[in-house]
């Protein structure tokens, strides 16, 4: 009997402190006032498991002073103890539910920073092959303008080359005419050193 008071006295003084730490956990949990809630939610589990633990020590001597008939109250002090034992699972419940919703919003986060990370990997790769088909569109527009260039190159050659078969034809001819009027190369020659002779003259000399 001596026991029962003292041990009820430390439940009651628990039951307080962990409804005062719930009240203010469920605060921090809407970001009202500076603290952490994880930390806050472990010193108020460590005050519940303190709590359950006289709860079973308050069962058991309120069983003890039954049997010894020690106390004339003992349908008071079975109220009691049932009230101990009753808040204690009231206030077990509701840290659990609090672990629960820490729980569901780690997982939250966790899911947020996955797909962060994966939009992350999703725009590298992106660059990545923008970048490379940018490199192929340059690579493309250089080989079509060399081809270009190519095609330009011999085209101009093989005009050149006609060209100078077209004066070779020419020259064969004059000669030809030439040589049916009785004019050698040696005069061929002669003109065309006088030719070069009259252009200088124009180009002043």
């Amino acid at each position: 009997m001596s026991d029962l008071p003292g041990l009820h006295a430390r439940a009651t003084k628990l039951i307080l402190a962990l409804r005062a730490g719930l009240g203010r956990l469920e605060s921090l949990e809407h970001g009202e006032g500076p603290g952490d809630p994880v930390l806050l939610a472990r010193d108020l589990q460590q005050k519940l498991a303190e709590l359950q633990r006289i709860s079973r020590e308050l069962d058991s001597s309120w069983r003890m002073a039954l049997v010894r008939q020690q106390t004339a109250k003992h349908d008071v002090w079975k109220r009691k103890v049932e009230q101990v034992s009753d808040e204690a699972d009231c206030l077990r419940q509701s840290l659990d539910r609090f672990g629960g919703r820490q729980d569901a919003r780690q997982r939250e986060a966790a899911d947020r920073e996955e797909l962060m990370a994966r939009a992350e990997v999703g725009r590298q790769v992106k660059d990545a092959m923008d970048e490379e088909a940018a490199v192929m569109g340059h690579v493309t527009r250089s080989r079509r303008m060399m081809a270009e260039m190519f095609e330009q190159g011999g085209s101009i050659l093989a005009n050149m080359s006609q060209n100078r078969e077209r004066i070779k034809r020419a020259q064969r001819k004059m000669l030809d005419v030439l040589n049916s009027v009785g004019m050698g190369e040696s005069v061929l020659r002669m003109i065309e050193r006088r030719h070069r002779a009259d252009v200088y003259l124009a180009l002043g000399g």
